[in-house]
């Protein structure tokens, strides 16, 4: 069964990973294995490890050999995303720490015990807890307007709505955000379409109201960023909605 922790900061995916395809999203990322070494190519490098630290838009894939694997998505407008600028392994120690504390937090589940987990994960990682590095009140105003208005958004109307041109507007939003605003909609539609999972929603209904064009399309999209197929999500999985940390 796949699960998936869904926080506006992050997600955490538990996954088997079954088609380990070769893929890079905006999401810088952390993948730890919980049985034993696993295999990951990253920018045309291999190496077997117990886990890594992948910066975003790295061309990577992860292959747990039979085991699961932790995969924490880090939001690429937080400052997660800075700190890990680079590719590097995670020691075994620090990764069989990791896996002993999920094991415990699995077993006692909690959303205080979640939060602890997860602060401790990042502690253990060398990572601060992240921020969010946006200051510019058009920036953010914008991300308002676009979550307002899921269905249907256009950038010529996102721009007009901050006073910039197009133009502008686009170069703005990726010097602050470190992504392009269509990247940025895309996150936030698969963000909406787990909510709308979590609250009982079909796939179908929750890919159509978040502004997909299809279920197919969401299922795309869904595995290309985090790797989650299609037949996980009918099949077997468990969504955990988790309060911002």
């Amino acid at each position: 069964m796949t699960e998936i922790y869904l926080a506006e900061s992050h997600v955490l995916l538990k996954t088997g990973y079954r088609d380990p395809a070769i893929h890079r999203h905006s999401s810088a990322h952390a993948i730890i294995g919980l049985g034993s070494d696993i295999r990951i190519v990253s920018e045309g490098r291999e190496v077997i490890c117990r886990g890594a630290l992948i910066p975003s838009e790295a061309a990577h894939t992860a292959d747990g050999m039979g085991s699961p694997l932790l995969v924490f998505l880090f939001d690429v407008t937080s400052t997660l995303s800075e700190q890990i600028g680079t590719f590097r392994m995670i020691g075994p120690e620090t990764a069989g720490e990791i896996a002993d504390r999920w094991r415990e937090l699995e077993a006692d589940y909690t959303p205080d015990n979640y939060r602890d987990f997860y602060l401790g994960t990042l502690a253990l990682l060398g990572l601060s807890r992240p921020a969010r590095r946006i200051s510019d009140e058009r920036v953010l105003s914008a991300m308002r307007y676009a979550q307002s208005h899921m269905y249907d958004v256009r950038i010529p109307e996102v721009a007009a709505s901050v006073f910039l041109s197009e133009g502008r507007f686009s170069h703005l939003f990726r010097e602050e955000a470190g992504i392009s605003f269509s990247g940025y909609l895309v996150i936030r539609k698969i963000y909406s379409a787990y909510m709308l999972l979590s609250e009982g929603k079909s796939i179908t209904e929750a890919a159509v109201m978040s502004g997909f064009s299809s279920p197919s399309h969401f299922a795309t999209v869904n595995k290309r960023m985090y790797g989650i197929t299609a037949t996980d999500l009918v099949e077997s999985y468990r969504l955990h909605r988790i309060a911002d940390i």
